[in-house]
């Protein structure tokens, strides 16, 4: 699904026109087990400011609240 999302921006992107305004970047579906990036202090990609993975762990539990947020 991000992959879809990036590829339709940057086809917008790039056949636009030169003056006019550029579409803001689509942000990540949420996943379940990891934080908004909002929430965590994190751009959201997965990833601090270190650079350090912010995914779950393989084999993490998940919530089944989570789980039902993220299939909605």
């Amino acid at each position: 699904m991000d992959h879809l999302a990036v590829a339709n921006w940057m086809f917008m992107c790039v056949n636009g026109g030169e003056d006019g305004d550029q579409p803001d970047p689509p942000t990540p579906v949420p996943r379940p087990g990891v934080p908004d990036g909002d929430e965590d202090g994190t751009d959201g990609t997965g990833t601090d400011e270190n650079g350090r993975s912010t995914r779950a762990e393989e084999g993490a539990a998940v919530s089944p609240h989570a789980l039902a947020r993220f299939f909605g």
